[in-house]
């Protein structure tokens, strides 16, 4: 008979490898989840290098069962985010869990007070820790490896985070498109989008440029700046602070090709942008979350491998919508890719309540193959 399950606090390096180790027994045998690399998800999780947790309070939790762990979690404040929507809501993430509700009901209830110990009236989540950060519980596609910032599970967690009370507070899909096909997918498209594309490739105050690696800093700053600008009308979105967002573009410098980062600039005025990627994942699913002592090696090997592109930002300032900026930033993207021998795009990841661009997707023959669902819960009075 399994010891009674008790709920502990990360306490030490040594609980921090536990936990940042732990989701290889909820995956075993699982060839589509992607491992993380170990000494990213320690460094995501070390107060003194991200900054996160300057503007948070977090607390990591784990199940355990006499010596054995059964299930991870992270509850947090994100204060920036409090002070933004003021509605009470706190997060959690870095949710894993063995296939048994009675573990995963003892780890929201331990997160539940905490949460309410910190004041909070409900919770948010699975994000980690931002709302771009593998956000959501897979709903469906779990049969193909997820893109790059893609979450991944399996397919008992809706069921345990519904059946604990959690209800829907909103959908992210992913789209991919077979590049093979990209000629014909554009000879398809209605008659509009050739005349909106055909109109905003004609104005010559209209350029779009690549990201020009020897400004790093300007363009990181640039990036930045138009981020939180184009993105304000979001529901879910927050300003993301300096801070973070470094962190966060440091990280991705290794990775990015400048060739599939582009700016759209109105009379010299940099108005959109859009942000792709060589889909690292591809060969972060070969590593087993370790380049030490050969991993680096099959890294080399494998990167020279990578077949799928994935989209992770574009945006558009407000007052430059329904220009047809968007679709050049798209268009001459996908074409690049395309040309630099890419076999398919990754789009993700887009929410439900932008149905204007998952529609656009559809009708530019992109198929959506991974549903994900983010949950919340308002805590009841006592």
């Amino acid at each position: 008979m399994r010891a009674p399950v008790r709920i502990e606090e990360v306490a030490g390096r040594r609980d921090l490898l536990d936990f940042v180790r732990f989701p290889w027994r909820v995956y075993r045998g699982d060839k589509n989840w992607v491992p993380p690399l170990i000494p990213e998800r320690l460094d995501r999780l070390n107060p003194e290098s991200n900054p996160f947790f300057d503007h948070a309070d977090v607390r990591l939790l784990r199940a355990r069962s006499g010596r054995e762990t059964l299930g991870t979690m992270a509850v947090f404040v994100d204060h920036l985010r409090l002070q933004h929507f003021q509605d009470g809501m706190g997060g959690f993430g870095f949710f894993e869990v063995v296939e048994d509700f009675e573990v995963a009901r003892a780890l929201l209830d331990a997160g539940r007070e905490r949460l309410l110990a910190w004041g909070m009236e409900g919770v948010i989540g699975p994000t980690n820790f931002g709302i771009n950060d593998e956000p959501g519980v897979l709903l469906e596609g779990a049969d193909a490896p997820a893109a790059l910032l893609e979450a991944h599970s399996p397919p008992y967690y809706a069921p345990f985070l519904e059946r604990y009370g959690m209800v829907k507070r909103f959908d992210n899909f992913a789209w991919r498109v077979d590049l093979g096909k990209l000629e014909s997918i554009l000879a398809r498209l209605p008659e509009q989008f050739h005349r909106v594309l055909a109109a905003a490739e004609g104005r010559p105050e209209v350029r779009i440029r690549k990201l020009r690696m020897g400004d790093w800093e300007q363009e990181a700053a640039l990036t930045l700046r138009l981020y939180n600008a184009a993105h304000v009308t979001s529901p879910e979105h927050v300003p993301m602070p300096k801070e973070v967002f470094d962190r966060f573009a440091r990280q991705l410098r290794p990775l990015l090709d400048p060739d599939l980062v582009r700016f759209a600039e109105v009379d010299g005025e940099p108005v959109g942008y859009l942000v792709a990627i060589p889909d690292f994942n591809t060969v972060l699913l070969h590593l087993n979350g370790r380049l030490l002592p050969v991993g680096w090696l099959k890294a080399l090997w494998y990167r020279r491998r990578i077949d799928r592109v994935s989209f992770k930002l574009l945006g558009v300032l407000p007052r430059y919508r329904r220009q047809g900026i968007d679709l050049l930033l798209y268009f001459d993207a996908v074409r690049e890719a395309a040309r630099k021998g890419y076999c398919w795009l990754d789009g993700s990841l887009t929410a439900d309540h932008n149905p204007v661009v998952w529609r656009l997707a559809e009708r530019m023959g992109a198929e959506r193959y991974k549903h994900y669902r983010i949950y919340q819960m308002r805590f009841a009075a006592d």
